[in-house]
């Protein structure tokens, strides 16, 4: 069974910001970036627990092909997504 998504609007502002920059670096890697992210909150809505605890309660899940990561928490049948940062951004700026 999926559980639902929320993605929270900080969220989505980090994912579009991260797609415009890569669009600006090469013409489509802003929508495969977009493609990838999509892919990794389909597998984490199949199984959010499968993802490792990295702060606390909040998950951390690598994108592919990206050097970013999404950053949720499960909430009964609810995955909330608080971030999507690049790997070497820091965390505390979110948290």
């Amino acid at each position: 069974m999926n559980y639902s998504l929320i993605v929270k609007p900080e969220a989505e502002l980090d994912i579009l910001r991260s797609a415009q920059w890569y669009e600006r670096k090469q013409q489509d890697l802003g929508l495969r970036f977009l493609d990838e992210v999509e892919e990794k909150l389909d597998l984490i809505t199949r199984n959010p627990l499968h993802y490792q605890v990295r702060y606390n309660i909040i998950r951390f899940s690598l994108i592919k092909h990206f050097p970013y990561a999404i950053h949720f928490l499960v909430e009964g049948k609810k995955v909330i997504v608080l971030a999507v940062l690049g790997t070497r951004e820091d965390p505390e700026k979110w948290q």
